[in-house]
């Protein structure tokens, strides 16, 4: 194994003399070598934060958007990388591309604002992207065409040109190359070579080019880069540009040691190409029922003393992957979102948190501030992003419990080594020296005492790193360095470990490094020895220190990592198209201590104005400190002055904030209630439903397995939500029973009634999509000789995606027959949301907002419905038998200006034996489903984006009992998750209301 990982260091070589700097050819401003990316000619570590534009609802401006970006640049990220979703621009075969302006559709504003924060994206439209959407972005309609999917079989292809070719003309506007920030653009997503499969891979490739995509266009494989699909290296046809891969290295159970594969296969099957993970895991994907029932189930992943994916998760996995050579990491997800509607895959739920850094409900965790200290190191150590790995091992340190990564740059001879414990699942403390190679030779660091690697950590330790305009080299240092700017001619430079450990730092120097302390009391000592001067000090809070190195002035800031994790570095923006993207516009930045969120920062003449946030949960008025240019004697917070004093170490000294104001939430009363299953009725007129009038079907796979009509919905334009079907029967009085074969995806229930009469209810689990039954007919239920109706109501879970089934799954009732007889039916008749997909009548929410329950049918969800002759009744009090009732109240927000308020619906869970479902509507959007029996959901985020902020709300909520004693939720209630004084704004965002839409006349039915 020795000899092979000789032979594989020696290769890592010889790649990197042979490949010089690449580019497509059709474009010179990105570009790729074998150890990084590339931006106008300069090294640039990619850092990107996945989310999805449909995801977050934009709001007023898109400030929702604008805030996620704001949020994600301010917290280390340069990029974003984002899926769009085939299904949500085209809601029908014949559709033109829904992209709407001002919506989630609206692609162009989404990118814009990403410029605006000083984003680069990636781009990564698919045909398919997976992502836990319903169809893995596929629309409904998709998966009804004859043949394969993901294949060149032409009936698949004449479907995906036309998305493609739109959504690859609005990337090509908006690359690099014409003055937009989209860098990357990935083809397809989790895919393998095969006979029918290169040649579709590269059909997109040719379409992305035939529309003018010039920028590097990239794949990402499954499975941390092991098998090579389309790279470069690898094959031919269907080969990409930069080939990526994606690793989920945690789980969902356990603390893992990270994979070690990524290097190794990097160098076997694109060693041409930096190491570029597309996807790593920022979190974890939650099934239906994969958490204990509460809150939104992944907090699992994201507490911060034992989230599975917390900041010491993101310090030990993500510092691992650059120790071995990836210069393009994308976390996915940064930002989860929620599946609002209808957007969803089977395989998840409501929310999709993910446990990312940024929560559902856009509150930044803990989790941002270690992607803030990684972030703002990659983007000032240039050396460090044009190293390769030489080796790694245990045998760096005296202690073999500590794996070492040891990367060289070969043109500025900078070393940086990357240390773990070497079990990374270890909680232990170990302490150690590390043996470098420096300039000055051999060492065993540090010199004095010990470096000390906690359980749950990991150290970049600098050796030989360069910095600033004074040049000054730092010889190594066991402290970590955060960052370094340029002020006033002098550079300053932040070096930080955890409260309590020793840190050494030597500067190449010919004479003893001379301190200034400031009259402050400090652990800073200094020795000199031949060439070297070196201080060595304590870690606990802040210590401010002018250094004399060489006749060099330089300033050192010392801190504690939690005390670290208070500081900003946020850019000033320089003039110029990419202005405020740092190192490509500007390399000037201020250094900030205390707020929440910096989301700019802007020097005009002697103000400095800082715009951003303050979590005023628990404090409202907060100390900030600001090291700025010496020209700069005022400050202002969100446009307002902010009285500082300068302190004898040159920065600015103020406070910040006011007085919160008291915020309370009403409570949700005054109720009131309708019936919304008047479908049971026998008389129920069902002449506008949908004729089930099919029989055939292009999903072989799956055929109808009995019946002489084709139930499958998706043939019928319902693609997801509540689905009712009516069957009507001539009864010869020998039926005895009914067996139903219902497909309803992951986590599906149904009901069934005969003339009104409950027959049974599955309620599915999180791992079924088909369920076979059999009803016993209660005596007395037919109608002899008449008509007679069987009713199903389905919850459609979404389309499945293409690894289940190849995508081609009916969503629907797979087969029905009798019982005792050779009944037939006469007729059967389906409905699902109003209009279907072709002629929703909300075209605002989109067609995927809503189901087919009558409620939702009549516009019963929205503000404005005239509710007025509905009774007194709420969900508390809920139904007496099965069935589904509609619930609507009204409340108001009294939101003050220059507050943000995330507010979410908590739901109390009933016993896990009442079997009932409920969807949520806030202001016409559904933002979630809750499942009694499966969960974890309770707690359910409605977004600001959607909410009057100042004025009234309507809250709905459809609750189906699949038991014949009814059900009741026994609790509802809005929570806050925190108070944020902010400049975000709080305009409304006036979604149509009932009054603006065609919709079916409405009656009232007595509720269950």
């Amino acid at each position: 194994m020795k000899f092979y990982t000789r032979i594989l260091v020696w290769l890592t070589f010889l790649v990197n003399i042979v490949f010089a700097w690449s580019t497509t050819g059709l474009t010179d401003d990105v570009g790729w070598d074998p150890k990084s990316f590339f931006i106008h000619g300069q090294r640039v570590f990619i850092l990107s934060a996945e989310a999805h534009p449909w995801r977050i609802i934009p709001g007023a401006d898109a400030r929702y958007w604008r805030d996620l970006f704001e949020k994600i640049a301010a917290n280390g990220f340069n990029t974003v990388s984002f899926y769009t979703s085939w299904a949500t621009h085209y809601p029908t075969r014949d559709s033109d591309g829904d992209f709407a302006e001002g919506t989630y559709r609206d692609i162009q504003l989404f990118i814009d604002e990403a410029k605006k924060a000083g984003l680069w994206l990636i781009a990564r439209p698919g045909p398919y992207v997976n992502g836990e959407t319903s169809g893995g972005g596929f629309p409904g309609w998709v998966g009804t065409i004859p043949g394969t999917l993901r294949t060149n079989n032409a009936d698949y292809t004449s479907t995906w040109i036309p998305y493609m070719t739109k959504i690859s003309q609005i990337i090509a506007a908006n690359q690099i190359s014409q003055g937009g920030p989209i860098i990357m653009v990935q083809a397809e997503n989790e895919f393998s070579e095969g006979s029918t499969k290169s040649p579709y891979m590269q059909q997109i490739i040719d379409l992305y080019r035939a529309n003018g995509v010039v920028v590097p266009i990239t794949h990402n494989d499954q499975h941390g880069g092991i098998n090579g699909n389309f790279s470069p290296d690898h094959t031919d046809q269907g080969a990409v540009d930069i080939y990526c891969a994606d690793s989920y290295p945690q789980g969902s159970s356990r603390w893992n040691s990270p994979s070690t594969v990524y290097w190794w296969a990097h160098q076997q099957l694109a060693f041409s190409n930096p190491l570029c993970l597309a996807e790593f895991g920022g979190g974890y994907l939650l099934n239906w029922g994969g958490a204990a029932m509460g809150g939104t189930g992944y907090e699992k992943f994201s507490r911060d003393l034992d989230g599975l994916t917390n900041a010491d998760y993101e310090n030990v996995f993500y510092k691992d992957t650059y120790g071995q050579g990836a210069r393009i990491l994308s976390i996915y997800m940064l930002y989860g979102g929620s599946n609002w509607g209808q957007t969803g895959a089977p395989v998840t739920y409501s929310s999709y948190d993910y446990g990312g850094g940024i929560s559902e409900n856009r509150l930044a965790r803990r989790k941002m501030l270690e992607m803030r200290q990684q972030g703002l190191f990659t983007r000032v150590s240039r050396d460090f992003q044009g190293t390769i790995q030489v080796a790694n091992g245990t045998n760096y340190t005296t202690s073999a419990l500590i794996r070492t990564y040891d990367l060289l740059n070969e043109e500025t001879n900078a070393r940086f080594y990357i240390l773990r414990l070497d079990d990374g699942s270890s909680t232990s403390t170990v302490t150690t020296q590390l043996n470098v190679t420096t300039s000055q030779g051999l060492l065993s660091i540090p010199t004095s005492g010990s470096l000390t690697i906690a359980g749950h950590e990991s150290k970049i330790i600098p050796v030989d790193y360069t910095f600033g305009v004074s040049g000054t080299k730092i010889l190594y240092s066991t402290a970590e360095i955060l960052t370094w700017t340029t002020i006033d001619n002098r550079d300053y430079i932040v070096f930080y470990a955890k409260s309590g450990q020793t840190g050494e730092t030597a500067f190449v120097s010919s004479s003893v490094a001379q301190l200034n302390t400031f009259g402050a009391e400090t652990s800073v000592q200094s020795s000199a020895r031949s060439g070297v001067s070196t201080i060595q000090y304590k870690l606990g809070g802040t210590q401010f220190l002018d250094l004399d190195v060489g006749g060099v002035g330089i300033s050192a800031i010392i801190l504690d990592k939690e005390t670290a994790y208070t500081w900003h570095a946020p850019v000033i923006p320089a003039e110029g198209n990419f202005g405020n993207f740092f190192s490509i516009g500007t390399n000037q930045s201020v250094l900030v201590s205390g707020p929440y969120l910096i989301r700019t920062a802007a020097i005009q003449g002697d103000v400095l104005a800082l715009v951003g946030d303050l979590n005023t949960t628990a404090s409202a008025i907060q100390k900030i400190e600001i090291i700025a240019p010496s020209a700069v004697g005022r400050v202002t917070w969100n446009g307002k002055a902010v009285s500082v004093q300068r302190t004898s170490h040159r920065s600015l000294v103020g406070s910040v904030g006011e007085a919160a104001p008291s915020i309370k939430l009403p409570s949700l009363d005054k109720w009131v209630a309708s019936g919304s299953l008047p479908e049971i009725e026998v008389g129920f007129d069902d002449s506008t439903f949908t004729l089930a009038d099919q029989t055939t079907t292009n999903i072989t796979n799956l055929p109808p397995t009995a019946g002489d009509k084709v139930l499958y919905s998706q043939q019928y334009e319902f693609y997801g939500g509540n689905i009712v079907f009516r069957g009507h029967f001539n009864a010869s009085g020998q039926e005895t029973g009914v067996t139903l074969d219902v497909f309803g995806g992951f986590a599906f229930g149904y009901t069934a009634w005969l003339n009104s009469v409950f027959l049974g209810s599955n309620q599915g689990n999180a791992t079924v999509s088909e369920t076979t039954d059999t009803w016993t007919i209660p005596n007395g239920t037919l109608k002899v000789g008449e008509d007679n109706v069987l009713v199903v109501l389905m919850d459609h879970m979404g389309m499945s995606q293409t690894n289940s089934n190849g995508g081609k799954e009916p969503r629907g009732v797979r087969g029905y027959s009798f019982v005792g007889a050779n009944t037939t039916f006469t007729q059967w008749r389906l409905q699902g949301n109003q209009g279907g997909a072709r002629n929703a009548p909300d075209t605002f929410r989109g067609y995927l907002n809503e189901g087919g329950l009558y409620g939702e049918r009549i516009g019963a969800h929205l503000p404005g419905f005239p509710a007025t002759n509905w009774v007194t009744g709420s969900p508390t009090q809920g139904l007496k038998s099965s069935g589904v009732n509609f619930y609507r109240t009204t409340f108001d927000l009294s939101i003050p200006d220059g507050y943000d308020v995330p507010i979410s619906l908590s739901i109390t869970p009933a016993a896990s034996t009442s079997r009932f479902r409920a969807q949520i509507y806030i202001n016409g959007w559904q933002f979630g489903k809750f499942v009694n029996t499966i969960g974890p959901q309770t707690l359910f985020a409605l977004p600001a984006a959607v909410l009057k902020l100042k004025g009234t709300n309507t809250l709905a909520i459809s609750l189906w009992s699949l038991d014949a004693g009814g059900a009741a939720i026994p609790k509802l209630e809005l929570v806050t998750e925190g108070i944020f004084s902010s400049s975000l704004g709080s305009s409304d965002y006036n979604a149509p209301d009932y009054a603006s839409q065609k919709r079916p006349g409405a009656a009232f039915y007595t509720p269950f």
